[in-house]
């Protein structure tokens, strides 16, 4: 774990150097920082030809005035609908979509919020509830009543602990196993639940989650729809898994809910989880907001050793609850707590405590824990992406005003950071290109399956590796992908608008941006069918959109269809626009932004 550490710091004052480096280059012109390859390739010279006679100039000159300050209330994500080529071939399409395309203008992405409130009127149910027994007790009236389960017993609560540790657990560390497993799960066997008590409500969050996780990956799909099984599983539109342990965990809340310490920002945050299992995103931000704001006076207000089992369990809480905020805000433009201006002066978790240290855990357990560090680090180089090229006061890059070209020097240094995280994690996370489908390694004496860990189709029986290992693994790699894909992205847009100033560097960054787009791993076997289990689960679906919007200008656009034809793979690319289209059709049941 030192040594996972020592490499991510390393990493971090790498990308520091890295931006001080270009903040310091003169502001030349960034339309000259790349210039025509000597050799030009038939393909670069056949768009030069085609692009002469003014092929996408019409759809620029076509654009709403009110473009300009709609697309400046818009995430990276949501800013694809506007790109004058794809505005107009929408509006051109006939599409009944088309028709919400004056509302995103009007409203940006606030509007797309919209759809998820809409979609979710209600509550989740209340009525549900746990049959339960009072236990006896003393007569102290200070001393709140105790009550016991009895369709939970034993057997179930520790099926259900299990089910949470491996599947929700290693995507957001927030508990320790061992710690729940030796004194949290023994007291409420013995003792029952009470109300104003922390492990009883962090218990029946842990069963509840633990419920929805053995449901959500081996459960009867929701519905089945032309034959094609639904990739959520278990309970069903109403009634998730779990819901009636959960809705005794919130008969509960109310009563621990006043305090700003470790256990009320847990608490939040395994309430923020179930909820996103439910695809309740909105209810998911909720809960991840309140506990960020009382992690925030956790940290910032109370004596904390870092180097304690307690303090280390803060840090899990500080980053997961930073996390949650930042993809919130990178996609649906949410507000922020501020809890993202604390993490220079709190460490990352070491994971070592009372009842585990680095000699005692096993390769795999290292590994979910090198995958929450990666994490960390990838989101902070997103970030930086998302600011230095997406924001609309700081670039052009993707509009039509103005246009000043990609910020070329700036991409191909933030690419080469990418490269470089991949290149800094530790072997057991490490993949190339080639392999992004493979079953990472654990060790030098570990055998890798031969099959791919990965695949468009995995057959109907459900599919569950241990400690989740394909969702983590899905998540990590695709958030690489998303990044590179997000880092060119300003070429396709200057393919479709601008392609009589392309050149032989810009046709390769537009080839690197496609292939980014294609086929990521969450959206692939098993890991899409168990989506109650996927992380940040709001977030796909709004990429999905902009990459199918892309996918299809490749076939309209003659610059991007001659560029895709030449240099890209086909077949993989109608495998990734099927793999997208089957997930939006999925979540659509449950998802109000879908």
């Amino acid at each position: 774990m030192v040594r996972i550490l020592e490499t991510l710091q390393r990493l971090e004052n790498k990308f520091d150097r890295m931006s001080a480096n270009t903040s310091s280059q003169s502001g030349q012109d960034l339309s000259s920082a790349i210039s025509p390859s000597s050799q030009q390739s038939s393909l670069s010279t056949s768009l030069e030809r085609d692009q002469r006679r003014g092929t996408n100039r019409g759809a620029d000159e076509t654009l709403p005035s009110e473009i300009q300050k709609s697309y400046q209330h818009l995430t990276a994500a949501h800013k694809i609908l506007l790109w004058p080529y794809i505005y107009i071939h929408l509006l051109n399409s006939g599409i009944k979509a088309a028709d919400d395309l004056q509302f995103v203008l009007q409203d940006g992405t606030p509007w797309f919020i919209q759809q998820e409130l809409s979609k979710h009127p209600n509550v989740l149910p209340y009525d549900v509830r746990i049959p339960s027994l009072s236990l006896p007790g003393p007569r102290d009236s200070t001393v709140s009543p105790r009550v016991t389960f009895p369709s939970l017993s034993y057997e179930h609560m520790h099926r259900y602990t299990n089910h949470y540790f491996n599947a929700f657990n290693v995507l957001y560390p927030i508990l320790d196993r061992e710690q729940f497993v030796s004194e949290t799960l023994p007291t409420v066997t013995k003792t029952g639940f009470g109300d104003g008590d922390y492990p009883s409500v962090i218990a029946l969050l842990v069963f509840a989650l633990g419920k929805a996780a053995e449901l959500g990956t081996y459960g009867e799909p929701i519905n089945v729809e032309n034959g094609i099984a639904s990739g959520i599983r278990g309970g069903s539109l109403e009634n998730p898994p779990g819901i009636e342990i959960f809705n005794e965990a919130r008969r509960r809340l109310g009563f621990v809910m006043s305090q700003c310490n470790l256990e009320n920002v847990q608490i939040n945050l395994l309430q923020a989880i179930y909820y996103e299992a439910c695809s309740r995103h909105l209810d998911f931000w909720r809960s991840s907001v309140t506990a960020s704001m009382a992690c925030q006076v956790l940290v910032k207000c109370q004596p904390l050793d870092w180097n304690s089992h307690r303090g280390d369990l803060v840090k899990r809480a500080f980053w997961s609850c930073n996390l949650i905020e930042n993809w919130y805000h990178l996609d649906l433009d949410l507000p922020q707590t501020g809890i993202c201006e604390h993490e220079d002066h709190v460490p990352l978790p070491t994971f070592v405590g009372p009842y585990n240290t680095v000699e005692n855990l096993s390769d795999e357990q290292s590994h979910f824990q090198y995958h929450f560090l990666a994490i960390i680090a990838i989101r902070r180089l997103i970030t930086r992406i998302h600011h230095t090229i997406f924001d609309a006061s700081n670039t052009t890059a993707e509009t039509s005003d103005d246009y000043g070209g990609p910020p070329v020097h700036m991409i191909k240094e933030l690419a080469r950071q990418l490269e470089s995280w991949r290149n800094l994690l530790p072997h057991a996370l490490q993949w190339s290109d080639s392999g992004k489908y493979d079953f990472p390694a654990f060790g030098s004496n570990s055998r890798r399956p031969t099959e791919p860990l990965f695949a468009p189709d995995q057959g109907e029986v459900p599919i569950n590796h241990k400690y989740n290992l394909d969702t983590v693994t899905a998540q990590l790699r695709t958030r690489f992908y998303y990044a590179r894909f997000m880092i060119y992205r300003p070429f396709v847009y200057k393919a479709l608008h601008f392609a009589e100033l392309m050149t032989a560097d810009d046709v390769e960054c537009t080839v690197l941006c496609i292939e980014s787009a294609c086929c990521w791993p969450l959206a692939m076997a098993p890991t899409k069918n168990k989506k109650r289990l996927v992380p940040y689960l709001f977030a796909w679906t709004q990429n999905f959109l902009g990459i199918l919007l892309i996918l299809r200008m490749s076939t309209e656009n003659p610059c991007l269809r001659q560029i895709c034809e030449e240099r890209v793979n086909r077949d993989e690319m109608e495998t990734a626009a099927g793999l997208m289209l089957d997930w939006i059709r999925d979540i659509r049941q449950v998802d109000g932004i879908a």
